[in-house]
């Protein structure tokens, strides 16, 4: 009786004029922890940031310095991105803080956390007073304390990943369904829709919360229909148990949905809206899911099913996982928790384990986001069991353990103190403190060295792809030396995954430098941003090929210049001395087949071998059109003095070939072009050759036939007639091109 009188005292001054003012220190508290703990976590990192964790904000401050120049420039820009993969439109709330403040590291870690990170504790605190009966003010608060206890809520943001904006939608969603789970409110259905869709517009990846949610609704009007299972509904004032002051005032299921049929089209309605609020943003997403297999392309992520658990479970902590299971389960055994609200939330939480732990497998930590709420839910209810059931003492010790944890968890997931491996380790969260680079003035360094090296925007291709040094940290480096022309340097490390990406034969033939780190790096199973081993093959061949002095490697000579990184990681640089020829660029290419047979994800029929694919945005010399038909162009921005265009089909070839397509003339001044096609060995030897000559103005239907045992290779050349005649001027494109086999 005491423990209730305490708390209806509170709950009534919470319901008094005051209610307001207190409800406004606790959010103006909440705002001033994200900003100092984001502020003290940021002004601690010494390091160049790389790949996932600068890709976002690169991103944003190129738009805010669009927004400066010219505002339909970044609104183009932002329309562009909808089609892609990642998209500008999750980054558009940060840009009044980048603008105003200026585009730094805190501004942007900053507005992250306070436009993202804020509302979502709020979201998962008004989803926790739907799970718990009573005291909801109380039950709101204490769940947003809890959620900013977790180190998960936070590490996403402050690595630079963007994501956590993108469950805000979810659940959005998830409140707008338990607000009534009947759905008999007609905006519901659009509501929730539109929030499923807009999640999946912001992060792709999202799509697998929204499958989690319909899944989880359909499974709950399964059961409900199986079982017709009477869920209580609590009334105001606390009992002595929360449920058992309920009431069954109908006897029809709560969820009264009529029938499976009714309940199905509303589900089907959700998805329906979801479907075509997608369509309106990101119809291209929509067009390349049908025929991308990401399965495939994203194989390079999925970790086994011992690794992924084990690296799910150290991110959250032992301990963490326990009483999360401790608040669920005790909750429903102890008839705590509503029970509709806990069937959807466990449901959903089930279906989210299944694809990311089961499915998907994919490591790194922003995809926690799918499943944190829930962590932070399963926590809230094991505090507030502990505060109903337990009396005097025996609750403060639990509420202090509790408590005691939650904080030094956070530490060691937050700050340096984390930084410790023993057996021990794992009961608390795992380590994501400010990342420092002890070598961060020798990486600035060979920046600098390569900037110097490299003035006039030659390629430089980097045999290295690791966590510690790579080609993106190298770009990236250059920000902080060349603010204002750091694009000038054209590092790349291309491919960096075989499964997604392709031969990076294109790209050694276009490169004017090498970068070689001793020993080869390559991304770690320990590492953050993580892939299954094995996966980095194709990076690994270009070491090779160099550090024992491949046929490819001897049209470069070494300099005599090294830098030396953390961990006694040598980089040396290679600069080219004379083209590569054919015969060795198909060797190379043979011998990189040999080493990785399994073709990369990204690899079509067909590759260019004398135009760097860096040269435009967005361009691509090679489109494939149908399932056979390529079409195969020159740049419209080269206008270099090279009067001969190699490229190399890679398809299957039998002993009689037969070409198909139709050349046409981007310039009609042009004098004239050969073509011409030969069949080689894997050694690059000539079997069979034909060529024919071409004019503006001239029916130019390619046909051609060519014969030769042994077979592995089809070249096809295109040659200037007039040799003096800049490329520009003899643009042209081959459509529908064909390889009869």
């Amino acid at each position: 009786m005491k423990n209730n009188s305490f708390f209806n005292s509170l709950n009534t001054k919470f319901n008094s004029q005051s209610s307001f003012l207190i409800n406004l220190i606790l959010f103006l508290t909440v705002v001033l922890i994200i900003i100092s703990i984001t502020s003290i976590y940021v002004s601690n990192e010494h390091t160049i940031y790389w790949w996932d964790f600068v890709g976002y904000q690169n991103a944003a401050n190129n738009l805010t310095n669009l927004f400066r120049a010219s505002t339909q420039r970044a609104i183009d820009d932002i329309l562009g991105s909808l089609s892609q993969q990642k998209n500008y439109l999750i980054t558009l709330p940060l840009i009044p803080f980048l603008y105003i403040f200026g585009n730094h590291r805190i501004v942007y870690i900053l507005s992250l956390n306070l436009v993202y990170l804020l509302p979502f504790s709020l979201l998962i605190g008004a989803i926790a007073t739907k799970l718990i009966p009573i005291y909801p003010r109380w039950v709101f608060w204490s769940t947003v304390a809890i959620a900013l206890l977790i180190p998960m809520s936070w590490s996403p943001s402050l690595r630079g990943y963007p994501d956590i904006g993108a469950t805000l939608p979810i659940l959005l969603g998830i409140l707008f369904y338990l607000k009534n789970i009947r759905l008999t409110a007609w905006w519901q259905i659009p509501i929730i829709g539109i929030c499923l869709g807009i999640s999946i517009v912001l992060r792709r990846h999202f799509a697998y919360s929204a499958i989690a949610f319909l899944a989880a609704i359909s499974c709950q009007v399964i059961l409900d229909s199986l079982t017709n299972f009477k869920f209580a509904i609590p009334t105001v004032n606390p009992p002595k148990s929360p449920l058992e002051r309920g009431t069954f005032n109908s006897s029809k299921s709560p969820l009264e949905r009529g029938t499976l049929l009714e309940s199905g089209i509303k589900i089907s309605l959700i998805s329906l809206t979801s479907f075509l609020t997608i369509s309106i943003f990101a119809w291209g997403f929509i067009q390349s899911s049908l025929t991308e297999n990401y399965r495939t392309l994203y194989a390079a992520w999925s970790l086994s099913i011992p690794d992924i658990f084990w690296r799910y479970a150290c991110f959250y902590g032992l301990i963490t996982l326990l009483l999360v299971a401790i608040g669920f389960s005790v909750g429903i055994l102890r008839k705590f928790l509503i029970p509709s609200t806990t069937i959807f939330l466990l449901l959903f939480g089930i279906f989210s384990l299944a694809e990311w732990l089961i499915l998907l497998r994919y490591g790194n930590i922003h995809y926690s986001l799918h499943l944190t709420p829930i962590i932070v839910l399963g926590i809230t209810s094991f505090i507030w069991i502990t505060i109903y059931t337990f009396r005097g003492k025996t609750k403060l010790i639990i509420l202090s353990i509790t408590g005691i944890y939650l904080i030094i968890n956070l530490i060691f997931g937050l700050t340096p103190i984390g930084k410790f491996n023993n057996p021990i380790r794992p009961i608390f969260a795992s380590n994501f403190s400010s990342l420092i680079r002890s070598d961060y003035d020798e990486v600035l360094s060979l920046t600098k060295y390569l900037s110097n090296l490299a003035p006039n925007r030659e390629l430089v291709y980097v045999a290295a792809s690791s966590n510690q040094f790579n080609a993106n940290i190298i770009r990236n480096s250059n920000r902080i030396i060349n603010p204002e022309n750091w694009s000038n340097l054209r590092a790349i490390s291309k491919p960096h995954i075989d499964t997604r990406d392709t031969y990076p034969l294109p790209e050694l033939l276009a490169a004017q430098y090498v970068v070689i780190a001793t020993p080869f790096q390559k991304v770690l199973l320990t590492d953050e941003q993580v892939l299954k081993p094995g996966q980095q093959d194709l990076v690994k061949f270009v070491y090779d090929a160099f550090s024992q002095n491949l046929p490819i490697a001897q049209d470069f000579r070494k300099l005599p210049e090294e830098f030396v990184l953390d961990g006694g990681v040598t980089v040396s640089f290679y600069q080219r001395i004379r083209p590569t020829s054919i015969a060795t660029a198909v060797q190379t290419l043979s011998a990189m087949q040999k080493e990785v047979p399994q073709r990369p994800g990204r690899q079509l029929d067909w590759m260019s071998l004398s135009q760097s694919p860096y040269i435009t945005y967005n361009y691509s010399a090679v489109i494939q059109v149908s399932d056979d038909g390529y079409n195969l162009m020159t740049d419209p921005a080269d206008v270099t003095k090279e009067t001969s265009k190699y490229f190399l089909y890679l398809g299957d070839l039998s002993s009689s070939v037969k070409i198909t397509g139709k050349l046409d003339f981007l310039h009609q001044e042009c004098n004239g072009l050969s073509v011409r096609f030969s069949l080689l060995d894997e050694q690059g030897n000539l079997l069979d050759t034909t060529a024919k000559n071409y004019f503006p103005g001239v029916t130019s239907d390619l046909i051609f036939s060519l014969a030769g045992k042994s077979s592995v290779y089809l070249l096809l050349e295109i040659l200037s007639i007039d040799s003096n005649k800049l490329t520009d001027k003899c643009g042209w494109i081959i459509n529908d091109l064909v390889v009869n086999k």
